[in-house]
């Protein structure tokens, strides 16, 4: 008998919330990136706030992706 992998739904949620993770790391350092003396750069306000919500919103989607798919077992 083969072994089963993980089912599709599980496989799709850690996606979304290591791709969200992922980019609140990368968030993280260039903003410790920009706040260093020498570093004289200006991010428009639209482009901060999708950079914080982008990653929430991933990892929150992929909360629900699995949370659903758990309760239709899939």
């Amino acid at each position: 008998m083969a072994t089963q992998g993980p089912k599709p739904y599980v496989k799709l949620a850690s996606t979304l919330v290591l791709l969200g993770m992922g980019l609140f790391t990368l968030e993280q350092y260039g903003l410790s990136r920009m706040e260093e003396p020498g570093h004289p750069l200006h991010l428009d306000g639209n482009l901060l706030s999708l950079l914080v919500i982008a990653p929430l919103l991933l990892v929150a989607v992929g909360t629900i992706v699995f949370v659903v798919g758990r309760m239709r077992r899939l």
